[in-house]
């Protein structure tokens, strides 16, 4: 009876590692890189597993949750444009969301260019959070968000 009780609770543990581990399709990496004295690049980095895909920043209205990039508001830094998306985007009309969609599959980097205001002593720490929502050809999740917290400093790259 003990060999019985044990085997399902085995049973019932690998289920849940591997229902835990399809849930979280995407992981997120989040770097910096030294433009030059004052100018920095966070570097947000999406790993996808095959067959998940997030969507691009731009999306019309009405289909599905694009992702969106949000700093912490520091009076230390400025962002200089907005974050650009290093990756070839997958363009498809989705019949679920009745548009035009754009996502990327495999690895997608979002980059915001940072710079830092005169006078202000490095290291200094950005914070934020990423928006996205993960699907399939199958489903969607529910969106989510990552936190970030990365650090710029001239003497320190961060990868």
């Amino acid at each position: 009876m003990k060999n019985i009780k044990y085997i399902l609770f085995m049973v019932l543990l690998l289920s849940l590692r591997m229902g835990a581990q399809s849930g979280d399709p995407v992981k997120w990496e989040f770097s910096t890189k030294a433009v030059d004295k004052d100018t920095y690049e966070v570097i947000m980095t999406a790993n996808m597993e095959h067959p998940w895909h997030i969507y691009s920043q731009f999306m019309e209205d009405g289909g599905p949750v694009p992702t969106e990039i949000t700093f912490t508001g520091t009076p230390a830094i400025q962002l200089v444009g907005e974050a650009k998306e290093d990756g070839i985007p997958i363009e498809k009309y989705e019949d679920v969301f009745m548009i035009d969609t754009r996502y990327f599959e495999g690895v997608v980097h979002f980059v915001q260019t940072v710079k830092v205001n005169a006078n202000t002593k490095t290291p200094v720490t950005v914070e934020g959070t990423v928006l996205f929502m993960a699907c399939s050809d199958e489903q969607c999740l529910t969106p989510q968000e990552r936190d970030f917290k990365v650090t710029l400093d001239q003497n320190h790259k961060q990868g």
